[in-house]
């Protein structure tokens, strides 16, 4: 009876420097004949579960490990079942036979340079995934290329290591001049790539698995509107330019539904049950249901004539253009200081409030101007279709005054 076992076997070269390293193979038995076949993987002896035949947790990357190792044993399954259901024995050196035989062909068809992959990658992601998520895709790529012809240097697999990381970071954050956020952006999608690639074998190299390796992401001080500042740009008479005026109306009702632009632009008559707004939302697939308030109201009464009872929508670049001439008007001026980091180097800058309202602007207020209002954030949760509260709290954005008023609030009820 066959049986396979993974297990540790030390090279003359990590034997004679006594390494904690070893390489892992699945050794195949069969009628006291063996045969080994290589993983291509070294790991430190600590991390193996020779037990449950797998990395332990407290190993970076166990999970992609083990999945690795899994297709490998599963490979070397298929090929003896398959010959013995064609009624021959399989013995170890015809198995392996067929295995390296597979392996070779399937290399001749799938041998893929990093920036190969990363099309294909991107190729095959445009058939589940958002065409705004392509196009990050995208970016991250040609900045790769850039990146390239800057540091005279070729990137594939071998040395898009935590090296590359550093002279990366210095070169996008200092030659650039773009924040670490964006750097941020960049590596997360580069990691995705890879982690991709070498789950499926694609790439046998491990330098992205580095601790150091991260997609940092420092918290941004995003504006919200208040009650106060969103009653005075509904107050706005803008009846003499209709775009702008259409512009107010959609933002208002984004920010009186949490909704975001992809989903508020995109309302039909038919979303509105009663006191209800029921909608999919673009991003998430969620379904939401969001109580209509008096503000809403007021906009769906005003275009009652248009086919979707709303203002029509106009791109949200455009829309950002009119949001930030709307807010000038409504004197929401006040001076905003916005801390940015290239690198190490901290950048702070005095901005205009009405300079940073965008449609984004809109769901961050509903989300703050609910929660001070005392509504519980699972309530307001449930609403924005945020599904954890480290992802819903990004949003409320109270200022510590504003903190210390709500707390004295919920002292004076209690």
């Amino acid at each position: 009876m066959a049986t396979f076992k993974f297990v540790l076997s030390k090279s003359q070269h990590q034997k004679k420097n006594n390494s904690n390293q070893s390489m892992l193979f699945l050794r195949y038995t069969h009628k006291k004949r063996v045969t080994y076949f290589t993983t291509s993987k070294n790991i430190d002896d600590k991390y193996w579960d020779a037990k449950n035949q797998q990395i332990k947790r407290s190993y970076p990357g166990s999970d992609r490990f083990n999945i690795l190792i899994k297709k490998i044993r599963q490979r070397v399954e298929d090929i003896a079942n398959g010959i013995l259901i064609e009624g021959d024995d399989p013995m170890p050196n015809i198995v392996k036979q067929q295995y390296q035989e597979k392996k070779d062909e399937q290399n001749k068809k799938t041998q893929y340079t990093f920036f190969e992959y990363a099309n294909k990658y991107i190729e095959d992601s445009k058939k589940h995934k958002k065409h705004g998520t392509i196009k990050t895709y995208t970016k991250t790529i040609n900045k790769l290329h850039q990146y390239e012809k800057y540091a005279r240097v070729h990137l594939d697999w071998h040395n898009i290591d935590i090296d590359f990381y550093y002279d990366f970071i210095e070169y996008y954050t200092q030659v650039l001049g773009f924040t670490n956020n964006g750097f941020g952006g960049l590596i997360k999608v580069i990691k995705a790539i890879l982690n991709d690639a070498t789950e499926k074998g694609y790439n046998t190299h491990n330098g992205h698995l580095n601790k150091g390796f991260k997609a940092i992401k420092e918290e941004v001080n995003n504006i919200y509107l208040s009650d106060e500042e969103l009653q005075r740009i509904i107050d706005l008479n803008l009846s003499y330019d209709k775009q702008l005026e259409r512009v107010r109306d959609l933002f208002i009702v984004g920010c009186y539904t949490g909704l975001r632009f992809s989903d508020f632009s995109q309302i039909k008559k038919e979303s509105f049950i009663g006191n209800i707004l029921q909608i999919k939302t673009l991003k998430t697939g969620q379904w939401v249901k969001i109580p209509v308030m008096q503000q809403v109201l007021d906009v769906i009464a005003k275009y009652e004539d248009q086919p979707n009872g709303l203002p029509k929508s106009c791109q949200n670049q455009t829309m950002n253009k009119h949001l930030k001439e709307i807010g000038r008007k409504a004197k929401i001026d006040e001076m905003i200081l916005k801390i940015r980091n290239r690198g190490k180097q901290r950048i702070e800058t005095s901005i205009p409030k009405y300079k940073l309202i965008s449609t984004h602007t809109a769901r961050r207020s509903f989300a703050t101007n609910m929660f001070k209002r005392g509504v519980p954030s699972r309530v307001i949760m449930a609403v924005t279709g945020h599904s954890t509260e480290r992802a819903f709290s990004s949003y409320i954005k109270i200022s510590k005054d504003e903190n210390a008023e709500l707390m004295l609030r919920y002292l004076e009820i209690a």
